[in-house]
């Protein structure tokens, strides 16, 4: 199944569910994002990737009653989350494909993206397609995971899939995933050939508050939610519920050290790349 099929289906169903709890965990990360694009009032902005609408709302916040932001997802679940939400009266939201998106020409001050940007096919093809829609001289910044070497967030739960299924197959060179963009040297000649110019990018370090809400023990809270999200999750896709419950216990211990102030915070690492259409 590919990318855009998992994030259309059962994918996005579960972001959805799990909305809360993923927009605290990403939170810093946009944050650091959005920081680099200082939206400005009055501003039109394109939001690629727009999941459930937490980064659309903080941006339809700074351009003001003046601007307007665009947010697109493939997943209608999301979509629909994003729409129900407080605050983004000034924001537009699609559903679908942004790669075939008749998206008006020149039409965005700026592009962004919180973790939007790594899941396409032809990814120099799809940049060109959203470089059309941006003015001339527009900025775009994209929030993207480096190795996941580097994201215990992601490296804990995967090395407990390893325990119970044996080394996962690495990914084809290029293909789209969470990590597709963490070398440099992928990602700038894929903007570069879209027709961006002054591709640059600087590394944040990030702590991710991991779990849903709630009273019980956070451990247990973060286990739940990472056997439903990320590398592991994808392994447990098909897997009964016994097994889902075997992973969080095996998870458990390798979370308690991350323990603090009733919740796991899990060390993640991003590159914030800026680019001018």
């Amino acid at each position: 199944m590919s990318e855009e099929e998992l994030w259309a289906g059962q994918l996005g169903k579960t972001w959805a569910r799990l909305a809360e709890a993923i927009d605290r965990q990403l939170e810093p990360a946009g944050t650091v994002g959005i920081a680099a694009l200082a939206p400005q009032r009055g501003e039109a902005i394109l939001d690629l990737g727009c999941g459930a609408g937490a980064t659309t709302a903080r941006l339809s916040h700074a351009v003001g009653p003046e601007g307007r932001v665009t947010g697109v997802d493939i997943s209608p679940d999301l979509i629909a989350v994003a729409r129900t939400r407080s605050g983004n009266e000034r924001a537009d939201f699609i559903v679908g494909d942004a790669r075939t998106r008749a998206f008006e020409p020149a039409a965005y001050d700026a592009l962004f993206s919180r973790f939007g940007c790594m899941f396409f096919n032809d990814p120099a093809a799809t940049f060109a397609h959203f470089r059309k829609a941006m003015k001339p001289g527009g900025r775009a910044v994209l929030v993207v995971w480096r190795e996941m070497r580097l994201n215990p967030w992601a490296t804990i739960p995967a090395g407990v899939g390893a325990e119970l299924f044996g080394p996962a197959d690495p990914p084809a060179p290029g293909a789209p995933g969470p990590f597709a963009w963490a070398d440099p040297e992928f990602f700038q000649p894929i903007l570069e050939e879209a027709g961006f110019a002054a591709v640059a990018w600087t590394q944040a370090p990030l702590m991710l508050q991991v779990g849903e809400a709630g009273p019980h023990d956070p451990v247990e809270r973060a286990a739940a939610m990472l056997v439903h999200l990320g590398p592991l999750a994808r392994r447990l896709r098909d897997a009964p519920n016994e097994l889902r419950r075997a992973a969080a216990e095996r998870l458990a211990p390798k979370l308690r050290p991350f323990v603090s102030d009733g919740w796991v915070r899990l060390p993640g690492a991003i590159w914030v790349i800026s680019a001018r259409a």
